[in-house]
């Protein structure tokens, strides 16, 4: 029961009470709270019956729209399925071109395998029928080979017994040339010992050695030998290159009656580096010419000075020639100036002067070494022409009033000498 049906309801009753117990006024009020009920009433259930409409109808729209949504749910299900679908279609399409793709790729490596393996027989076949084209080729190469090396050996018993008769005509002709170089030999080396010429000589180092305790040289000096024949002035020119006469203290004994005997070394006053050595002379009674250079040790010293004064003597070049041989620094020099150019003045008619005399004198020697040289074999070499006295008064007093070669030699000999034996800071 609604509320309006519960108030009427009761309303109702008290009307029917009170007419039994009110009196008609009463009753007329109560018909009229009734009447105002009952209009309250409709209009109520006006209401209520358009409110209930309402909700009916928003009732229908609600379920409306739920019967919409779950016709949209079930599109959207359907669609999700029809998507499924797709994709599962979709999916079994490319397994299906994934399959067939691999079973291309499968037909492919195996077309291509047995393609490979055609082409790897056609290959060996080609290299099996290109190693029997050449093993036939060596074949034939080698028949023809072993046909020339028969031919070729054929030719070269020929040719090894045409040697050998050529052979043996040219060691008859050598037999014969060698005897007779031997008897020339033979009759050069008798004729060489008779003029005194030493013959050729390669010292060992233990000869050298020997030589060098022998005579005292000295490391760190350069050790200088004067040699010559007897007679040339070798001493004295020793002493000159010294500043020193005969007698002075240190000097060598020098003079006709003065002849060296043993080798003997002198100090050089001016350059303490240089010593120089007074060989004996050859050709003397104790000193033979032939022995000269080898039983005097000769190769053994820094420096030889090859002295001659008359003439250039084949000693002379054959001391020149065995220093060549060694290896040493030789210098050539003519000794006796003076007297040359004495004799020059003297011997030409109307005499020469001293300048003229000179310049023959140096024209001469210089001819006669160059002829004796070219005459022995031996390289072209320059002569010192010296005089004692120009050489004193060149190294004592630095006077050139008579010099002829002696600034030029100890400009060759000592300075250089010198220069070689100071050390690279400039300290001897």
């Amino acid at each position: 029961m609604g509320f309006f049906d519960f108030v009427f309801a009761a309303v109702g009753t008290v009307v029917v009470a009170a007419n039994v117990i009110f009196n008609p006024i009463g009753t007329a009020a109560v018909f009229t709270i009734h009447a105002v009920l009952s209009s309250i009433q409709d209009s109520k259930e006006a209401e209520f019956k358009a409110a209930q409409k309402k909700a009916q109808q928003e009732a229908e729209e609600v379920k409306r729209r739920e019967e919409e949504a779950r016709a949209a749910e079930i599109a959207a299900e359907e669609a999700r399925q029809r998507a499924e679908e797709a994709r599962l279609a979709e999916e079994e399409a490319r397994r299906r071109a994934e399959e067939e793709e691999e079973r291309r790729r499968v037909a492919d490596e195996e077309e291509r395998r047995e393609r490979e393996a055609r082409m790897r027989e056609m290959e060996e076949a080609m290299r099996r029928a290109e190693e029997e084209r050449r093993r036939a080729e060596r074949a034939e190469e080698e028949m023809k080979r072993q046909a020339e090396e028969a031919q070729r050996q054929a030719r070269d018993a020929r040719k090894q017994a045409e040697e050998t008769m050529r052979q043996a005509e040219q060691a008859r002709r050598q037999a014969e040339e060698a005897r007779k170089r031997a008897e020339e030999a033979r009759k050069d080396a008798e004729d060489r010992l008779m003029r005194g010429i030493p013959p050729e000589f390669h010292p060992t180092e233990e000869d050298k050695a020997r030589f060098r305790r022998r005579y005292g040289l000295q490391r760190g000096k350069f050790n200088i030998a004067i040699v010559g024949e007897s007679g040339m002035g070798k001493s004295t020119l020793l002493n000159s290159i010294r500043g020193l006469s005969p007698g002075d203290e240190g000097a060598a004994a020098a003079g006709f009656d003065e002849t060296t005997e043993e080798v003997q070394g002198y100090a050089d006053p001016h350059v303490p580096l240089i010593t120089w050595y007074d060989v004996p002379g050859a050709n003397t009674p104790r000193v033979r010419g032939w022995t000269y250079f080898v039983n005097q040790g000769l190769y053994v010293f820094d420096a030889v000075i090859v002295v001659f004064a008359d003439r250039f003597t084949e000693t002379a070049g054959t001391l020149l020639s065995n220093a060549n041989k060694c290896g040493m620094m030789s210098l050539l020099v003519r000794t006796k100036a003076d007297q040359l150019i004495r004799g020059a003045k003297e011997d030409s008619y109307p005499p020469l002067s001293d300048q003229a005399a000179r310049e023959k004198v140096v024209k001469n020697t210089r001819n006669m070494v160059a002829k004796n040289l070219q005459k022995l074999g031996l390289p072209d070499q320059r002569v010192y022409i010296l005089s004692k006295a120009a050489m004193k008064q060149w190294v004592l007093r630095r006077d050139v009033s008579g010099v002829i070669d002696e600034m030029e030699f100890l400009d060759d000999v000592v300075r250089p000498l010198e220069a070689a034996f100071t050390t690279a800071d400039g300290v001897q």
